[in-house]
């Protein structure tokens, strides 16, 4: 029985090939730019409506405490996305932070 097995599996690797390494790897440069683009483009819009939508629903109820957490944690978040999506902003805070211990870059 193992013959038989062996000699079907000599056979299928005579007709199908085991493919080239080098064929099968990629030949470009991997990058996430498109993703956050779509992201800014897409996501950010919904997530603004939506926050809105919370703010005011909470004002309208008058919960003002939920309305202004929801609010200040919006922006905190809206900044901390404008920084990570804009590498000028990114080294400017970093340069910042590097000059607080005295660190002139």
């Amino acid at each position: 029985m193992s013959a038989l097995a062996s000699t079907v599996v000599d056979l299928a690797n005579a007709a199908y090939p085991a493919p080239d390494v080098t064929t099968v790897a990629q030949q470009t440069e991997v990058s996430t730019g498109g993703l956050r683009t779509w992201i800014e483009d897409n996501i950010v819009f919904t997530i603004l409506v939506v926050i809105a939508c919370v703010i005011l629903t909470g004002g309208l109820r008058g919960n003002l405490s939920k309305v202004f957490t929801v609010g200040g944690l919006t922006l905190v978040g809206l900044a901390y996305l404008g920084i990570a999506t804009s590498e000028s902003a990114a080294n400017g805070i970093g340069n910042w932070a590097l000059g607080l211990f005295g660190i002139d870059v």
